[in-house]
């Protein structure tokens, strides 16, 4: 039965556990966005570092070229094959053959140079490091008015550089140079370069000259336009520049592009990533994340299902019980099997009840002891017998005119009645119960006189308020009189006596008539035992069994020969033991 306003244990358990969880999920999230974000500004910083890198290589193979151009332009044997008419045929082949083999040590010395040409247009020919002396009529490559001496050009197919003698760079359309040099860039060059970012649609990278060209075959052709389109909106959203970094949608996904330019020499180095490229150590970070927060919440359910089975359910379990045991059902008992903590709470459960039952049962049991004691009591004062030997003892006393016996008589008596009716306790402190026994030996005493002489000792302080049954010394003492003292005429004797020993307090009380043969005190054993049978009835059999009741079975009546020459009747009460 739950009460109001209870909240339970496992609620609580599982308010605290959320609480956790969230907090846990929180920072892990943060953690791993702050991780993504890191690693995405990672790669973002590594692929700018790589584009500046490779554009200033780039940009230092362009400048060997174009002092390598300016060297060959200043070379005599070109001008003296050019202007000097008195050389015969094999000196010009020879200055010829002398020039091409410089050329052919600077182009195997760099790798970016696919080819260098000396280029004669008034005499039809050119010089080719690879291809050595041919005719070739001259044709201008196509300038506009931004190209420079340093400017590539794309013609051919093939990324150039010309520089041309007397003007280095003409946009007149009948200009002829005297002669020229022009350096052919290796295109297997230029593309270790590009795959330096990447290849496909995820990375790469591509060469955009200032005339539109685009050097390079990667990707597609097709895709390489796209992309490149892509980029140059992006590029001209954002205002221009020779450097660039932004985003730009083609090819169904987003892609961030980077680019570096040499003004210099009319040539962008353009790079480009996916959005999925990018993030791909950001995206394995999610992954991860998401694989953590899958096992922290299965292992969130397994620690609620696991503290439901082994704390929530074995506490509804005692808690119904004790509402059975509220509602008065003493029968109810609780079992479980895991040797563990509430297997120790069950079996002290069932302990509880089982002794909730004893006690009960004994309390039942005490109230119809007490209820007997209490009617034999009154059936044995109200007898005719007792009452005619009172009124026969009032009238001697009133006949010889001793009133002050008659007055202490009638208020014994009347103590003695009013104990009996009056006192309602079932527990009355000890001192209160050896009070009703000295006043029922008062009112004996004045029957018997000189034939009975009576020791009452002196009840220890230690004892005086301890709660005892009520009516447990004056039947013991009535017996002493109504059957120790029947056949006494003179010198009778009872002595009452206390003793505290811990833990047990003695209460004697023994006498010097004729109930203490062996035979008597042996019979009275087993009445005393016999509590359920014949003896029922019987006053000692009633206080014995009410003692055990009360304190214990060390507690109790011990029957033996007093050293009077009587019966010796000791009441043994265990005071650890409080009612």
């Amino acid at each position: 039965m739950k009460k109001q306003g209870m909240v339970s244990v496992f609620k609580k358990l599982y308010i605290l556990f959320v609480i956790i969880i969230v907090i846990i999920y929180v920072s892990t999230i943060i953690i791993f966005l702050k991780y993504a974000k890191q690693q995405r500004n990672v790669e973002i910083g590594g692929m700018q570092s790589a584009v500046v890198h490779n554009v200033s290589a780039l940009e230092q193979q362009l400048e060997i070229i174009y002092n390598l151009e300016r060297n060959l332009v200043s070379d005599g044997r070109i001008s003296s094959l050019v202007y000097d008419t008195s050389l015969n045929g094999y000196e010009r082949s020879q200055l010829m053959l002398a020039l091409l083999v410089n050329m052919q040590g600077f182009q195997s010395l760099n790798n970016i140079i696919e080819d260098i040409t000396v280029i004669f247009p008034k005499q039809e020919m050119e010089l080719s490091a690879v291809e050595g002396h041919g005719s070739k009529e001259y044709v201008p490559i196509p300038r506009d008015g931004d190209n420079t001496a340093r400017s590539l050009v794309y013609c051919d197919g093939k990324a150039q550089m010309e520089l041309l003698y007397p003007l280095t760079y003409s946009i007149e359309e009948d200009y002829v140079p005297d002669f020229g040099v022009s350096i052919t860039l290796s295109e297997d060059y230029l593309q270790e370069l590009l795959e330096l970012f990447g290849s496909g649609e995820q990375a790469g990278a591509f060469f955009v000259l200032d005339g539109g060209e685009v050097l390079g075959q990667q990707p597609v052709e097709e895709a390489q336009a796209q992309l490149m389109d892509c980029w140059y909106r992006a590029w001209e959203k954002q205002g221009g520049g020779e450097s660039f970094l932004g985003k730009g949608r083609c090819l169904g996904t987003s892609y961030l592009f980077m680019s570096e330019s040499l003004p210099g020499y009319g040539i962008t180095v353009v790079a480009y990533r996916s959005g999925r490229g990018i993030g791909s150590s950001a995206m394995v970070a999610l992954l991860m994340m998401g694989v953590v927060l899958l096992v922290i919440s299965i292992l969130f359910f397994e620690i609620l299902y696991q503290t439901n089975t082994a704390v929530n359910k074995p506490l509804k379990k005692v808690v119904q019980a004790f509402g059975q045991v509220q509602e008065g059902n003493l029968e109810i008992r609780i079992f479980h099997k895991p040797q563990d903590e509430f297997q120790y709470i069950y079996s002290s459960f069932n302990r509880m009840v089982e002794r909730i039952q004893e006690l009960i049962e004994n309390v039942k049991e005490q109230g119809r002891l007490l209820q007997n004691a209490e009617l034999m009591q009154l059936q044995s004062q109200i007898n005719p017998h007792f009452l005619y030997n009172s009124f026969y003892l009032i009238r001697i006393m009133a006949k010889n005119e001793s009133y002050d016996q008659i007055i202490q008589f009638v208020t014994s008596l009347a103590k003695y009645y009013r104990f009996l009716n009056k006192e309602v306790e079932q527990n009355i402190p000890l001192s209160r119960e050896v009070e009703h026994m000295e006043n029922y030996i008062d009112i004996q005493q004045m029957r018997f006189g000189d034939k009975i002489t009576v020791h009452k000792g002196q009840l220890p302080e230690s004892a005086a308020g301890f709660l005892v049954p009520k009516l447990i010394l004056q039947p013991v003492i009535e017996n002493a009189y109504n059957y120790g003292m029947a056949d006494i005429l003179k010198d009778g004797r009872i002595a009452v006596s206390y003793s505290h020993k811990e833990p047990y307090l003695y209460i004697v009380i023994e006498d010097n008539g004729g109930g203490g043969s062996s035979e008597n005190i042996e019979r009275m054993r087993e009445d005393i035992q016999d509590y359920q049978g014949r003896a029922a009835g019987h006053a000692l059999s009633n206080i014995e069994r009410r003692l055990k009741l009360a304190y214990g079975e060390t507690s109790g009546i011990l029957l033996e020969q007093s050293e009077l020459g009587g019966l010796k009747v000791t009441l043994r009460i265990d005071m650890r033991v409080t009612l």
